[in-house]
């Protein structure tokens, strides 16, 4: 008996010292490079490779700890700004392909992960794009410069769905993109995603967004603002009486809009005609001293709301606001003119509304 069981013993050892354990292999060269450093990151900014380049050569064969996931890769000069790229991370074979001179390029890694040939397919597309459209010599002041960098990205992205209908990666792609600024043409797209793209966590998080923010496109029907007023009181779309509102999302705590209500105060929409113009404001603050205390503090005069939920507010999540301030333009029935408009443009986006009347 004792004989089986030494048997058994040694079996299970023997089985134990051939189990392969997953691991991460990284190979390639970094042409030009005799002092610098590659290293690899997860989600979570643990360091899953780092290593000297002294030679021009990456070799990296390491245990991978997981979970799969999303990370960061840089290869960096010693002593110069760090360069992070983003990069799917799993046990998986890697070749990486930069040089000195273009270390701020996306490089070219090719893998026995799907997952991130199609980032480097993605990347590739938009890095290309943005080449063409810098080819282009024209001057852009900076709203017309950012838009432009938004419709590059739009276009990199709508080229990749083209080509690659069934990326997994796509949906995470689109959440680090402004989709939310050009929102019907980002939702034909994820329309465009496979099922399997869908079910991803990246994927079902947009598909909640694009089905709640499809009915703040201009002309549909504005969501009911949920609380009450200081002094107890409902909103009352029935009491509307003005031909376009202003609808201001903020805090007490947030420093931008309580520079922005002084500022409306002070006379920063005095080219507003307000007889036909009202301002109504949406707290998203959980604390009502803090609410109460800004808004007196604040003077401010127009018709305020809160249902004191902050970030939880059921305001946040009907407007679809990520960021605080947030402004709509409303025109007298309640419904939609303009969302996610910028400070600075609430006065030309009311007076073009009221001259369209």
């Amino acid at each position: 008996m004792k004989k089986y069981i030494y048997l058994l013993t040694v079996a299970a050892l023997a089985t134990s010292c051939t189990t392969k354990l997953p691991r991460i292999v990284f190979t390639g060269k970094a042409q030009g490079l005799t002092d610098a450093v590659f290293i690899v990151t997860d989600a979570e900014g643990k360091n899953v490779v780092g290593q000297n380049i002294t030679d021009g050569n990456i070799k990296v064969d390491t245990v991978f700890e997981g979970p799969a996931g999303y990370g960061t890769l840089g290869i960096n000069k010693n002593g110069e700004k760090k360069k992070e790229f983003e990069v799917y991370l799993e046990a998986a074979q890697y070749t990486v392909e930069a040089d000195a001179a273009h270390l701020s390029s996306y490089p070219k890694i090719t893998s026995t992960s799907g997952i991130q040939n199609e980032l480097t397919a993605y990347y590739s597309i938009q890095e290309e794009v943005e080449r063409k459209a810098q080819d282009k010599v024209v001057v852009l002041g900076q709203g017309q410069a950012e838009i432009a960098d938004n419709n590059n990205k739009l276009d990199a992205f709508k080229q990749f769905v083209a080509k690659t209908p069934n990326s997994l990666a796509a949906p995470h792609i689109m959440m680090n993109l402004k989709y939310e600024q050009n929102l019907e043409a980002y939702y034909e797209l994820f329309q465009k995603l496979s099922p399997a793209a869908k079910q991803t966590e990246e994927g079902k998080f947009l598909e909640t967004k694009f089905s709640g923010m499809m009915k703040l496109l201009p002309g549909k029907d504005a969501p009911l603002i949920i609380g009450t007023t200081p002094d107890g009181k409902k909103f009352d779309k029935a009491a509307l009486d003005k031909k376009v509102y202003i609808v201001d999302f903020w805090k007490a705590g947030n420093q931008v809009s309580r520079l922005n209500h002084q500022d409306m105060i002070g006379g920063a929409i005095k080219n507003l005609n307000m007889a036909k113009v009202g301002i109504i404001s949406v707290s998203l603050d959980n604390k009502r001293e803090w609410w109460t205390k800004a808004i007196e503090g604040d003077k401010m005069n127009w018709p305020q709301y809160s249902d004191l939920k902050g970030d939880e507010s059921a305001n946040a999540v009907a407007w679809a606001i990520t960021r605080i301030p947030t402004y709509y333009i409303l025109n007298g029935k309640w419904q939609v003119v303009a969302r996610d408009v910028s400070y600075s443009k609430l006065e030309y986006t009311v007076n073009q509304y009221l001259e369209g009347k």
